[in-house]
């Protein structure tokens, strides 16, 4: 992400994630470091390019 940036993803199963989408798999990378977070809370996840670092904004449930 762009500083500043806000982007949004869906955390998904592996079987359903799509990029494109903003589909994450539950296993990637990103999806491991914003499991069990809360919000405020900032993660940095290693990607192909350096550590990328998230602040998470917000939470919603499926299940609502």
């Amino acid at each position: 992400p762009q500083n500043g940036e806000r982007l949004t993803y869906q955390i998904v199963g592996e079987d359903e994630a799509d990029l494109r989408e903003h589909k994450i798999s539950v296993a990637s990378p990103l999806g491991k470091a914003v499991m069990d977070r809360n919000v405020g809370e900032e993660v940095e996840v290693m990607a192909p390019g350096g550590v990328q670092k998230y602040r998470i904004t917000g939470v919603e449930s499926a299940n609502n």
